[in-house]
Parts: C-alpha cells; sequence; structure tokens
C-alpha cells in the first residue's frame, strides 16, 4: 500500500509547480504512512494528495457508500462517509491508534461491501 502513496506523492509534483498545490509536508507523509499500516489488513484505498496538502484515502463499496480518510500535518483525522442512508462527517485527533469512530466506519463499509 505504501506503493500507493508515493504514486500519489509523484502525481501531485506537477500540480503543486503548475497549479500552486501545497506539497504535503513531511509529518503530513507520515501520518499517511501510519495511516497505511493501521488498516493494512483491510482492502487497499485508493490514495490521493489534496490541493491543501493533506492527504485522503477513499474506499468505495458501489451502491453501499463510500469513505474517505483524510490525514493533515497537524494530528487530526477527518473523516466524511455516506453507508446506506447515512451521512457521517468528523475530525478526530490522530495518535498511535486508529480513532474509533474512523475504525467504525471502515469496519461498516467493508462489511456492507463485502
Amino acid at each position: 500500500m505504501l506503493d500507493k502513496l508515493q504514486s500519489a506523492l509523484r502525481d501531485v509534483e506537477p500540480l503543486i509547480a503548475e497549479r500552486g498545490w501545497t506539497r504535503p509536508t513531511v509529518a503530513t507523509i507520515a501520518a499517511a504512512e501510519h495511516l497505511l499500516k493501521l488498516v493494512e489488513n483491510a482492502r487497499p484505498p485508493d490514495v490521493q494528495a489534496n490541493p491543501d496538502g493533506t492527504i485522503s484515502f477513499d474506499w468505495e463499496a458501489g451502491e453501499h457508500g463510500w469513505l474517505t480518510l483524510t490525514v493533515d500535518d497537524q494530528g487530526q483525522l477527518a473523516h466524511s462517509a455516506v453507508i446506506g442512508e447515512d451521512e457521517f462527517a468528523q475530525a478526530e485527533t490522530f495518535g498511535e491508534d486508529l480513532p474509533g469512530w474512523a475504525g467504525t466506519l471502515l469496519q461498516r463499509l467493508l462489511a456492507a461491501g463485502h
């Protein structure tokens, strides 16, 4: 899964130069690597670097919904999701473990999408 992160970081370089996107900081990249280790037993997410320098991880479960987890350099993990008819959005402190609500949403989505 670290290959996907490296690919996302390579893909953002032209956008930093051409469009003024913010380069992810060392702290953001470290948080992204940490998140990937915490979810290594889940289905691999799509990974992308965002214009504001954050890094996002996306899981989709077809008609069952989607989940996006986003890390930054301030120790926050933001998540947004639609699972079934439920919508979620929240930011939590991101430390050593996957925050409870983010982990619950990931489990729900993956169970729904098999």
